[in-house]
């Protein structure tokens, strides 16, 4: 009796099969390079490999395309002269937006800024210093005014009380007894004139080395202020000389260009349209592999960088 053998069943695979990232970036990268072995070869560039790439099936979304990059298909009738002026109009859109960081974040305004908040707590600290002298000064008129009042009274009551014309024991006694009062009054509002005339040496001393710190924080705002002025005059000249350059660039590029060129701004940072040297993206400044730089060299149309997706100029 011979042993019996159970045979496999081989069975179908259900779903899609997920095979290891590095086995799937080696097979597209073989891909590209037979494809422009085909096209170096037949001197025209196949549908199959307009770039961008279609992406392999299975194959996870890269960087470049990613759910955010919503631009339309790459126009293929492109001119290189186009293109170069492509590069042209965002050399000036670089320069414009330079220029409009640069006006808004002058050292120079920002300093002016942060002296006009130091003159406006002076000019308040002054504003106090100068209310509180004021005050000062009316306290030592009131105190003034009282002790005259008093010298005054207690004159008269002196000479009565030696003139004799008091001759009542009793009457003489109640009157030196108010001239002694008068005396402790008038004292008391001495010393407190006394330390009203301290303070008013001191808020007076305030008020005028407040007043100096103001008119020289003034005076440097003024000078400052005209510094900034013609610093924003220079930027401003520029701006409206790349502004008209822009425009003038304009009419050389393609609409559906300059759509798709606009919308690259907005996503990459100003930076929309970037020039290969060296084999290098000037965009992202990253290297790029041979193959990929010669099939860029052969091919037509508008190209994008394969790491950050900038329209890329050969040049």
């Amino acid at each position: 009796m011979q042993p019996s053998h159970s045979k496999r069943v081989e069975r179908p695979l259900e779903g899609p099969v997920e095979l290891p990232q590095r086995v799937l970036v080696a097979a597209r990268d073989r891909l590209e390079e037979l494809a422009l072995l085909v096209t170096l070869r037949s001197g025209c560039l196949p549908c199959a490999v307009h770039y961008p790439p279609v992406r392999l099936i299975g194959c996870p979304l890269s960087v470049a395309e990613s759910a955010g990059d919503t631009l339309s298909p790459m126009p293929n009738e492109v001119t290189s002269a186009a293109l170069r002026r492509l590069l042209d109009l965002q050399s000036e859109d670089t320069a414009i937006k330079q220029l409009e960081t640069r006006r808004a974040s002058l050292p120079e305004a920002q300093r002016l800024d942060e002296l006009n908040d130091a003159l406006a707590e002076l000019e308040a600290d002054l504003a106090i210093a100068t209310k509180q002298s004021g005050e000062i000064a009316r306290e030592q008129s009131r105190l003034e005014g009282e002790i005259q009042l008093l010298d005054g009274k207690i004159a008269r009551e002196e000479e009565r009380m030696f003139s004799g014309s008091v001759a009542n024991p009793k009457e003489l006694s109640a009157l030196q007894s108010e001239v002694e009062s008068l005396k402790r009054r008038r004292s008391q509002h001495e010393d407190a004139l006394l330390d009203v005339m301290v303070q008013g040496e001191a808020a007076t001393e305030m008020a005028e080395r407040l007043g100096a710190e103001r008119d020289e924080s003034s005076a440097r705002a003024i000078e400052l202020g005209a510094t900034v002025g013609a610093l924003n005059d220079d930027i401003d000249a520029e701006l409206s000389r790349h502004r008209a350059e822009r425009e003038s660039v304009l009419p050389d590029v393609p609409a559906s260009v300059l759509q798709i060129y606009d919308r690259l701004r907005e996503q990459k940072g100003g930076i929309g349209a970037a020039a290969l040297v060296g084999g290098t993206c000037e965009g992202c400044h990253t290297k790029i592999s041979n193959v990929e730089v010669e099939r860029l060299r052969a091919a037509t149309g508008l190209q994008r960088c394969e790491n950050c997706r900038r329209i890329l100029v050969v040049t």
